[in-house]
């Protein structure tokens, strides 16, 4: 189970599917697992999941206890292969996926190069925020530079997706939830770097949205925001976007480094990179 668990979230459901065990006989095991802090456990709407822990003392055991499994063994084999098999099929049918990520995914990751470039990408960060419409082509390029990924969609069939398409390429570390920016459930300064792609333009209130990004940016943290330009031109007070959206994070307590607009085929963004004064500094 553990071994499984380690390619990415499953739910009771996915898991009777794959061991062909009952459904108390599974979450029996995975009561027992979650008790010795060798399993996280999340909610999304109705459903439970769980994976193996990034952090914590019950990450380090079920590294050591992972690193003693034969994957050659046929058993390990078989749930591998019916664990990928899980995965798959969260992605829809094969000519959605594939039209899904044609329409969308060339231009996600031409956007999530520019953002990788905005945050550093010659750095190795702790952990990492993205909130978006588009985590799967997002965090497949920016995931790899951090040790900790969470990617958050307010849409569930996106954030299933981007569950079966990132832990499907090996990309494990990142965690995928259901949920918007208006109530992040993680605390304060819990990211070094946070990304948030389009979460602002068309909200009667968006200073307030990047007061709660703020909240989670760690001391000398860094976030990214890109929005599309004419939605925050309709929605600036006086008609200029980039006024609006350096006075939005300066309402945040964040501090606006660098702020510009740039053109990806048919659409105009504007991307603004703002940082985490530690404290001292910033009183």
């Amino acid at each position: 189970m553990l071994a499984v668990l380690s390619r990415g979230e499953f739910s009771v459901t996915d898991l009777t599917e794959i061991f062909g065990q009952s459904q108390p006989r599974v979450s029996r095991h995975l009561k027992l697992l979650g008790e010795s802090g060798l399993l996280d456990r999340f909610r999304e709407q109705h459903w439970i999941f769980y994976r193996v822990p990034v952090d914590g003392p019950g990450a380090a055991l079920a590294t050591a206890l992972l690193a003693l499994i034969d994957p050659d063994d046929p058993a390990i084999a078989l749930d591998r292969e019916r664990a990928a098999a899980v995965l798959a099929a969260r992605t829809g049918p094969s000519g959605q996926a594939g039209a899904h990520a044609a329409d969308s995914g060339n231009a996600a990751r031409e956007l999530a190069q520019v953002v990788a470039a905005e945050i550093g990408d010659d750095q190795a960060f702790d952990a990492l925020l993205y909130v978006g419409p588009e985590p799967a082509a997002s965090l497949a390029v920016i995931g790899p530079m951090a040790r900790r990924v969470v990617g958050l969609c307010a849409s569930r069939p996106e954030v299933q997706r981007a569950r079966a398409l990132l832990h499907g390429r090996g990309l494990t570390h990142c965690v995928l939830q259901h949920g918007n920016l208006q109530s992040i459930p993680h605390p304060g300064a819990s990211f070094d770097a946070v990304i948030l792609d389009r979460a602002l333009g068309g909200h009667q209130r968006p200073a307030v949205l990047l007061r709660e990004a703020a909240r989670v940016v760690r001391p000398r943290g860094r976030l990214v925001t890109i929005e599309d330009y004419d939605v925050l031109a309709g929605q600036a007070t006086d008609g200029n976007p980039l006024h609006s959206i350096r006075e939005w994070i300066a309402e945040s307590g964040l501090l606006c480094v660098r702020l510009r607009p740039i053109d990806l085929g048919d659409h105009h963004l504007i991307v603004a990179a703002a940082v985490a004064e530690p404290a001292e500094e910033a009183a």
